[in-house]
Order: C-alpha cells, then sequence, then structure tokens
C-alpha cells in the first residue's frame, strides 16, 4: 500500500479513536454523577432515621404506652453509687449521672475503682420483655430485683480479684411485675476510663434478638465489603504496580475490615473466646492506630505524586512509635493514645483540606467534590470521638452510617482517580498514536529524500559523468593529448566532484531546516552563489522565522526549496551583479520576491525553466508574476499557507 494512503488511514484511525475517547469520557462523567446523587440521597435518609427516646428522671424509667415495637434505649438520670457493692450501698453516697455514663466524667472520680448503678424501671407491659447489655469498662454484674441475672468477668474491690471481659449479653425480664429495679455493678482497675459508654437497651424480647441479630448482621455485611473492596484493590495493584493509591486504599480496607467485628456487638470477639481481654485491647487500638496513615497516605498520593515529606515521615514516626507502645504495655497506659491520635487526625485533616484546596483552584472539579466529602466525613469522625468520650450523650455510635458514607465517597474518589488514570492512558496512547503518524511521515520523508537524491545525483552528477565518459570515449590511442584537452577533461571532473559535493552540501542543508527552515534555505543559497562568485542579499523578518517554523505543510516547504533552487540555477545562469532575495510572511501567505540584473531579453516566455516553476507554484495554489524592466529580472510569488487559515479560523 502507497505510504501515502497509510498516512490517510492512520489519521482516519486516530480520529475515530479519539471520539470513543471523548465518549469514554462523557460515560465515566456520567457515572460519577450518579454516585454523587446516591450519596447525597443516602445522607439524606439517614439524618431521618434518627431514633426517639425516652428519657430517665431521677433514677424512674416510665416506659408508659411507647414501648410498641421499639427498642428503647435507657438513657438518663440513673442512681449512681461510687465505690459501693450492692449489698453494701448506702443512700448518703447517692448521685444522679446521665447515662450512658464515664464516672471519670460524671461524677469525674478516679478510673480505677467500682461502683453501682441503679434504675427503676415503672410500666413494664404484660409481655415477654428483653434487656440489650453492652459493653462495660471493664467488668459488670447485672441485677433484677437483687437477683444476679447477667455478668462479664468479675467485679471486685481490688485490682488482683477483678477480672476485665469484653461479653454483651442478651437477658429476659421474666418478672410478672410492672415495676423492676435494674441494678449494674461495674468494677475497673485496667482501663484509664470506667463506667458504661453505652446505652442498654429495653424492648420485646423479640425485638431485642432481633436488634442484636441485625447489630451482628450489619457488622458481617459491612466487613464482608470491605474486605472485598480492600481485596480488590491490592489485587489490582499488584497488576498495575505503579499505581499508589490502590495500594493504600487497598490496605486501608483490609484493616478498616476488623472495625465493625470489634465494635457494636463485638461478633469477632464472642468468635474467638481463647483470645484475652488484654490481647483483643491490643487488636482493637492497634486497628484504630493503622487507620489514619494509610487514609492520609491514599488521599495524598491521589492528588500528589508523592506524600507531603515532613508530615508523611512525622505520621509514619508517630504511628510505628504508638503501635510499640500498644504492644509493649498494658490497657491502663496505652489506652491514653486516643488523644495524641485525635490531635494527629486534625492535623492530617488540615494538610489534606489544604491539598484539596489547592487542587480546586487549579480548576479539579473532582477535588471539589472529593473536599467536600471529605469534610462530611470528619464531622462523622468528630461525632464519634465525641460520643467515644461520652462528651454527648442520649445518642448511639454512628459507626455504620459513617462506614457506609466513607465507601460511598471512597468509591467515588477512586472512580475519579481511576478516570484520571484512564485519561493519562489515552493521552498515552495518542501520544504514541502521534509518534506512530509522525514515525510513518518520517519514512515517507525519507523516501522522497532518497528518491531525491537519487534524481539530483542523476540529473546533475549523472550528466556530467556522461560527458566526461563520452570525451574519453573519443579520445584515440596514440594519440598525444594537447594541453587544451587536458584541461577541458580536468574541468569536467571537477565539475563532477562539484555536483556530488552540492549533493552533500544540501543533504546537510535540509537537516538545519528541519531546525530552522529560513536559516537553512538562507545558508543553501548562501553556499550556491559563493561557489559562483556571485553575492546574495537575503532578506527576512523574526516573525517569519518563528512562525514557519511551526507550519505543518511539509510538501509545502519542500515544494518552495525546489522553487528556490530552480530559480537561483537560472540566476547564476543569465543573471549578474548581487541577487536579492526576500522572504516575508504576512496574513496567510508567504511572499517571496527576488530581482537581479541580467541581460537576457523580454519575451513572451521570459525566462528558461519558468514552465516548470509555473507548474510547481500551481500545485501550491500560488500567485505567480515575473518581469524585466532595464535589464533587471524580476520575479514573484506568494504561497497561501493553509495551517494559519485554520488557525485563524479557530
Amino acid at each position: 500500500m502507497d505510504k501515502r494512503n497509510l498516512t490517510k488511514i492512520g489519521e482516519i484511525q486516530f480520529f475515530e479513536r479519539k471520539q470513543f475517547l471523548d465518549k469514554v469520557r462523557m460515560d465515566s462523567i456520567y457515572s460519577n454523577t450518579v454516585i454523587l446523587r446516591l450519596l447525597v440521597f443516602f445522607c439524606f435518609v439517614l439524618t431521618n432515621c434518627s431514633e426517639v427516646t425516652v428519657h430517665a428522671k431521677k433514677g424512674v424509667f416510665d416506659l408508659g404506652n411507647k414501648l410498641s415495637s421499639r427498642v428503647i434505649p435507657l438513657n438518663g438520670e440513673w442512681e449512681f453509687y461510687p465505690n459501693q457493692r450492692l449489698n453494701t450501698i448506702k443512700e448518703d453516697f447517692k448521685l444522679f449521672v446521665g447515662m450512658p455514663s464515664l464516672w471519670t466524667n460524671d461524677p469525674g472520680i478516679p478510673a480505677e475503682g467500682f461502683g453501682v448503678y441503679q434504675l427503676k424501671i415503672k410500666n413494664i407491659p404484660n409481655v415477654l420483655m428483653g434487656l440489650h447489655i453492652p459493653e462495660m469498662y471493664s467488668s459488670y454484674h447485672v441485677y433484677i430485683n437483687q437477683s444476679l441475672v447477667a455478668s462479664s468477668g468479675q467485679v471486685a474491690n481490688t485490682k488482683e480479684l477483678a477480672i476485665p471481659s469484653f461479653n454483651r449479653n442478651v437477658i429476659q425480664l421474666n418478672s410478672i411485675s410492672s415495676e423492676i429495679i435494674l441494678s449494674i455493678e461495674v468494677a475497673n482497675f485496667h482501663f484509664p476510663r470506667g463506667g458504661i459508654p453505652s446505652p442498654l437497651r429495653i424492648g420485646e424480647y423479640k425485638n431485642i434478638i432481633s436488634y442484636r441479630e441485625n447489630g451482628i448482621a450489619e457488622s458481617v455485611f459491612l466487613s464482608g465489603a470491605a474486605f472485598i473492596l480492600g481485596f480488590y484493590h491490592i489485587i489490582a495493584y499488584l497488576i498495575f504496580r505503579k499505581d499508589k493509591p490502590f495500594l493504600y486504599f487497598g490496605i486501608f480496607c483490609l484493616n478498616l475490615s476488623l472495625r465493625p467485628l470489634l465494635i457494636n456487638e463485638q461478633y469477632l470477639v464472642e468468635t474467638l473466646p481463647m483470645i484475652s481481654w488484654e490481647n483483643w485491647q491490643k487488636i482493637e487500638f492497634l486497628n484504630f492506630l493503622a487507620l489514619l496513615p494509610f487514609f492520609y497516605h491514599f488521599i495524598r498520593v491521589s492528588y500528589s505524586k508523592e506524600p507531603q515529606k515532613i508530615f508523611s515521615k512525622f505520621l509514619n514516626v508517630i504511628f510505628i512509635s504508638l503501635s510499640l507502645l500498644v504492644i509493649l504495655t498494658p490497657p491502663a497506659i496505652f489506652a491514653h493514645i486516643p488523644i495524641p491520635v485525635y490531635i494527629l487526625i486534625g492535623l492530617a485533616v488540615v494538610d489534606l483540606s489544604i491539598l484539596l484546596v489547592k487542587e480546586i483552584k487549579k480548576g479539579d472539579r473532582g477535588a471539589k467534590v472529593v473536599f467536600l466529602l471529605f469534610l462530611f466525613l470528619a464531622v462523622i469522625v468528630l461525632i464519634e470521638i465525641l460520643i467515644e468520650r461520652n462528651i454527648i450523650k442520649g445518642i448511639d455510635f454512628i459507626e455504620v452510617p459513617g462506614f457506609i458514607t466513607f465507601l460511598l465517597s471512597q468509591a467515588y474518589v477512586l472512580s475519579l482517580h481511576t478516570e484520571k488514570l484512564r485519561k493519562e492512558k489515552t493521552d498515552a496512547e495518542i501520544e504514541i498514536l502521534n509518534e506512530k503518524r509522525k514515525n510513518l511521515r518520517l519514512e515517507v520523508s525519507l523516501s522522497n529524500e532518497r528518491e531525491r537524491i537519487v534524481s539530483d545525483l542523476h540529473d546533475h552528477l549523472g550528466a556530467k559523468l556522461t560527458d566526461l565518459r563520452l570525451k574519453i570515449d573519443n579520445l584515440k590511442p596514440n594519440i598525444q593529448l594537447t594541453e587544451k584537452d587536458i584541461d577541458s577533461l580536468k574541468i569536467d571532473v571537477k565539475k563532477c566532484f562539484q555536483s556530488f559535493r552540492d549533493t552533500i552540501y544540501d543533504n546537510d542543508d535540509f537537516r538545519i531546516m528541519a531546525e530552522d527552515y529560513m536559516f537553512g534555505l538562507q545558508l543553501n543559497l548562501t553556499r550556491r552563489y559563493t561557489n559562483a562568485n556571485r553575492e546574495l542579499r537575503f532578506e527576512t523578518t523574526e516573525y517569519t522565522r518563528n512562525q514557519f517554523q511551526n507550519i505543518e505543510e511539509e510538501d509545502t516547504k519542500r515544494i518552495l526549496y525546489a522553487i528556490t533552487v530552480e530559480i537561483a540555477t537560472n540566476d547564476l545562469k543569465y543573471g549578474i551583479n548581487t541577487s536579492n532575495w526576500s522572504f516575508v510572511l504576512t496574513d496567510y501567505f508567504l511572499s517571496v520576491k527576488m530581482n537581479v540584473g541580467t541581460k537576457f531579453l523580454p519575451s513572451k516566455e521570459i525566462s528558461i525553466g519558468s514552465k516548470s516553476i509555473q507548474k510547481r507554484l500551481q500545485s501550491l495554489n500560488a500567485t505567480y508574476s515575473e518581469s524585466i524592466i532595464n535589464n533587471t529580472y524580476s520575479i514573484e510569488f506568494q504561497i497561501p499557507i493553509q495551517s494559519l487559515m485554520h488557525n485563524e479560523k479557530k
């Protein structure tokens, strides 16, 4: 197939490829919009799913007719007897505290100790009732009307006798009375906070069981979703090893998949009872610690080629140091680490916010959405911290909606990142395609150049060698050559060498013209006129030099060179004195002028070779004129530059 046809086919394929990629980009933008709308809808649903609760007052909780089919948290004012056991309660020590309650906050006593929480529940309906008992710090005994019904660990008055435990319980309330006294003994000697961090819940037994099972199902589902997401991105990183966001997000999700199983219903703890309370605390805190650095690196690397060096290294050092602290120390010591971690979270939020704001200022539309989602997630984390520290009371942990919101938001972030990678891949493919087209054009150009060299050697050197051969063939044996014959042969040989040398120089000029066309053209003309002992005045403008170098029409440049050489060859044959050349680019036309003194008389066909020059100019749709006035030959033509016209229209 002809190489020019191959070039056209390449251009058609390039155009079709570009149309396809544009469609892919539009589809991706549409899919991102759908994800964002789903996220907004989900957040709207979450904000309208708040739980209406009844509150205890002065140690009395009145169910009234509010039970219905709901599970009700036993929040409100409970009686609290610090450093008392149920069988030795003294009314003089009675305090009222808000439930959930950490006695380190309310009433503000030391973490190590024990006490009794007590609540009277009135108007219990005549149905089978149940009670959901959460984890407490760090052991408890639950009594209904002075009878032990549930326990976790061993409650004692001293550290040596107390045994911490994680157990959560669901119990039946078998009392036939409409009132019960709920008493809870809590002891803590192994954790920096003591008390009940989460609300107890009451309801019909079947609803309590459903609440418990739904909590376990949610935890397993969310854990599985995070694990699959993490595993998928780890595999993606192993396939595309240069894409670090996939690695960081994959590790983050795998770590996050443990979180739902360690909190709320603590399904993993119940599944593996052989692991001690202290080791579970270490696992939970290490899991908590690892979330921040991988999330930070994921967001930063998604919008920056390298993590921020100072803060990134600082974050890694703190993470390793705190991890060693968790491994080597008991919970009473390492459980204080959330406070420095909260400070690190704040610094990371500030650093990532600055990064995203910079990307927004650069015009990255995706960064704006990611920034809003990031702030939303930061608010959820802040609320979680306040609930966990028992600063916000009356509501349960919001980790489930926060977890789902995170997954949706990060799915959007990764869709943007994937689109960015796809765009980079597309740009790389287009660049490769352009390079192939460029190489194809270069191959065609080299082929044309080889043909031109062969043609030049045939037209110039071949004719001279033929003349030289004829003269040699005409020499007769045994006839001595005259000095005139020898000089004639020398001149012919010299012409052959000069013609061959000119062809070599022309090739060098072509290489120079590839870098600076006008300079190469001037160099070529200067050499030709110098070899003929003629003077040359070459004029052009800086604008012409710079702009002409950006012109795409290689055929125009090649034909212009051929026309210039042909005019110069005719001038060297018939012209006299100094030749004046001018090349000026104006608007969309290249104007070329040449005038020189001549002894050639004007006629209808003014110069030898004018027909071939006119034919070349016609192929470029150029205007052409020549004249001889007062023994001065002038030629002028204007060549339209199509690429300049197209750029101006754009």
